[in-house]
């Protein structure tokens, strides 16, 4: 076994039933992902009044130059998710290296893609951290809760930024739209409320910090997951420098994911694209919802919430969608790369896997947070 004892195999009967609820939940989440998409693209086929419809967008030449303008931002943006997830690893210490953030980032976007299953990307990244630092379980599944945390939190800050600047200046997109509006009052608002939260907590004593995750601990199903959250956050409040860095690299990558979108409209040219101060407020609003959606890559989710989106631009809901689902072309593109990752460490992987299932990855055991739960 790579990195420490082989995990015995499951036997008997409730291995056998755990495996098949395993499989029919994997298909259960391509099914509505898929099933989802085949409804919209059907929906929206067919030209409905100025609309073309997709079927009349998809008979267009293509605009190649957009899509491989597109593609290399989708490359240099997950690029530096990558760094950005360096970053918060080092800043615990623990031992990593560019080339390792690389690797485990290209199977994570394999795994997040592709793969519908439990143990996630995510966390057999955190499990391979963790291996060459024993009792340091924690903070090695910090390192991935804080990157999904600060990505989060600069989606929403873009969004309220870029469409409270574009409301301000009088931009007819964004000042003249009530819904364009109203999301930017709710970025706005959970903005200022995550920015007096994150200053209070530098005001909170080491001993209650550690006894509200004792408590957090305790509670049934979720408390340990809470707990990985709230460990998180405490453990990077003590490390502004780290956490400022990661927030200026997110925004970066947000706004090639903007453009990105911009692009992606602009793939099979429609009549009416939507305009680039536009995108800059739905597009972030759009990536938020498409990762609550329960299906591999948000597939069929994201395609049906930007189509959405862009009714409330006032511009035809098959346009949004095909952007979308231009985009996810190239997403899938990469994500194969991340296969081609897989494969050079499938020999690992298995094991990895049922170890981080069987050792209760996502939730806390090691010495510190032992200590958390005692205080209490």
């Amino acid at each position: 076994m790579y990195g420490g004892a082989a995990v015995p195999p499951r036997t008997g009967g409730y291995g056998v039933t755990r495996h098949a609820k395993a499989w029919a939940k994997g298909l259960l989440k391509y099914g509505i992902g898929f099933g989802l998409l085949a409804f919209v693209v059907w929906r929206n086929w067919e030209p409905k009044g100025t609309s073309p419809g997709i079927r009349g967008l998809l008979e267009q030449t293509p605009d190649w130059a957009a899509f491989a303008a597109l593609t290399a931002l989708l490359v240099l943006c997950t690029s530096i998710q990558y760094a950005r997830w360096y970053v918060l690893v080092r800043a615990l210490d623990l031992p990593f290296t560019p080339r390792n953030a690389a690797r485990l980032g290209l199977v994570g976007t394999f795994y997040n893609v592709f793969l519908p299953g439990s143990i996630g990307g995510d966390l057999v990244k955190a499990y391979f951290i963790a291996k060459d630092s024993p009792g340091r379980r924690a903070a090695a599944v910090a390192t991935v809760v804080a990157d999904r945390l600060v990505g989060l939190f600069g989606l929403i800050w873009f969004a309220a930024a870029f469409g409270g600047a574009y409301w301000l200046a009088g931009d007819p997109a964004v000042a003249g739209n009530d819904y364009l509006r109203s999301i930017v009052r709710v970025c706005a608002g959970l903005v200022a409320g995550a920015v007096v939260g994150w200053v209070l907590l530098g005001l909170l004593p080491q001993r209650r910090a550690d006894r509200f995750a004792g408590r957090l601990g305790h509670l049934p199903k979720v408390g340990k997951t809470l707990a990985e959250v709230w460990y998180a956050v405490w453990t990077y409040r003590q490390r502004p420098r780290a956490v400022l860095l990661c927030i200026a690299l997110t925004a970066a990558v947000h706004v090639g994911f903007v453009f990105m979108f911009h692009l992606a409209v602009r793939v099979f040219p429609a009549a009416d694209p939507g305009s680039l101060s536009e995108h800059f407020v739905v597009a972030p609003v759009g990536y938020i919802a498409q990762a609550f959606f329960p299906a591999p890559g948000g597939v069929g989710g994201g395609e049906a919430i930007f189509g959405y989106l862009y009714t409330l631009l006032g511009k035809p809901e098959g346009t949004g969608v095909v952007g979308r689902l231009t985009l996810r072309v190239a997403e899938w593109g990469f994500g194969f790369v991340g296969y081609l990752a897989f494969l050079r460490m499938r020999a690992e992987l298995p094991a990895v896997e049922a170890e981080a299932e069987a050792e209760g990855y996502g939730g806390h055991d090691d010495p510190k947070v032992g200590e958390m739960a005692k205080a209490e």
